[in-house]
């Protein structure tokens, strides 16, 4: 319980105090004492918002823009050298479809990992687990809901391959 807070504690001193594109060596440090693996270099823009049951972590200089937003009970794990623009959202959980009594049915729990060298434009969202690959693109305002090959550009919803990149 007493971790839960201290959870729920640094976060918001992250997200008001240390908010916008500074204090980037201290928000990482922060981000370590409550188990969030943050790699050298990587710049988080906060505020992010993640759940306490979430496991998240980041590789060597990113750029993580405001506003992350990681939903859901499952892991994500972002490779080095990726850039996320502001608003995105990456949601890990979802339900089976149910009987006609109650359409959402059991819980299910999806992990997602996007791979080093990626971007993912503004207000991206990512469901089903969909795990991006390789040096990739999405552009901006798309809703991934399938795995994304490497080096490829995808688009629009749901996001499809606009463009195989060099």
């Amino acid at each position: 319980m007493i971790k839960k807070i201290l959870f729920y504690v640094i976060l918001s001193i992250i997200n008001k105090v240390l908010k916008g594109t500074r204090f980037f060596k201290l928000k990482r440090f922060l981000f370590h004492t409550i188990g969030i693996e943050v790699g050298k270099d990587t710049k988080i823009v906060a505020p992010i918002y993640i759940g306490y049951i979430n496991k998240l972590s980041m590789g060597s200089n990113c750029w993580i823009g405001k506003n992350l937003t990681i939903e859901g009970n499952g892991n994500v794990v972002i490779g080095d050298r990726c850039d996320l623009a502001p608003n995105v959202l990456i949601n890990t959980g979802g339900h089976l479809i149910g009987d006609k009594n109650r359409r959402a049915g059991a819980g299910i729990k999806n992990n997602t990992q996007i791979e080093s060298g990626t971007w993912i434009g503004t207000r991206v969202t990512i469901i089903n687990g969909a795990n991006i690959g390789e040096s990739t693109v999405v552009a901006a305002g798309s809703v991934v809901i399938k795995n994304v090959e490497n080096s490829t550009l995808v688009a629009g919803v749901p996001a499809k391959v606009k463009k195989v990149l060099d």
